[in-house]
């Protein structure tokens, strides 16, 4: 065992500069991820609960993913989102037109509320940062046919929405969703 440790001992006093070098690397290293995880931890406290209202036209709207309060109005919980991801949300549309026509679905009416429930004035073009994407949008669809609609709302990770989220302390966001058939 003495003969061991001699040798590491040895070897420690040959390559000391190898070995502090290493060390050095593996300490900026720990720090750094250390550090970084400080931050993303912070960034991923971004989170905003929000909802779609459904209006419609000529059409009737059910099942899947949509909640109805007791007065009708019907509306898409998207649950809490983060920045950088996508949610997915069905429901089924019916035709009430009787003829054959295109089924259209808008988005209107985006609006970002602060903690203390004030609507807070939003990026101009929304759609920089929040998108609705829909499944069989401008379709044609024919008297009394059902289809089912996916919904994507995808929610931006830029450093400008992720600031405008900060400095306008927003929590909360909403939007009205038009489904029509023309």
């Amino acid at each position: 065992m003495k003969i061991s440790f001699q040798f590491l001992a040895d070897t420690i006093k040959q390559n000391k500069k190898t070995l502090l070098s290493i060390i050095a690397a593996v300490l900026i290293t720990i720090l750094l991820q250390t550090l970084l995880s400080i931050w993303l931890s912070h960034n991923s406290d971004i989170y905003l609960p929000s909802i779609g209202t459904i209006h419609t036209i000529n059409v009737e709207v059910y099942g899947g993913d949509l909640k109805e309060l007791s007065n009708d109005q019907k509306f898409l919980d998207w649950g809490t989102v983060y920045p950088g991801i996508m949610v997915n949300r069905t429901l089924n549309v019916t035709s009430r037109s009787n003829v054959d026509a295109m089924l259209i679905i808008k988005t209107m009416n985006w609006a970002f509320n602060n903690s203390q429930g004030k609507i807070v004035k939003g990026p101009v073009n929304k759609t920089d940062y929040l998108t609705l994407k829909v499944s069989l949008n401008e379709t044609l669809i024919h008297p009394n046919q059902t289809l089912e609609l996916t919904l994507t709302l995808k929610v931006a990770d830029s450093d400008d929405f992720i600031d405008f989220l900060i400095e306008n302390d927003v929590k909360t966001f909403s939007f009205d969703i038009c489904i029509q058939v023309i």
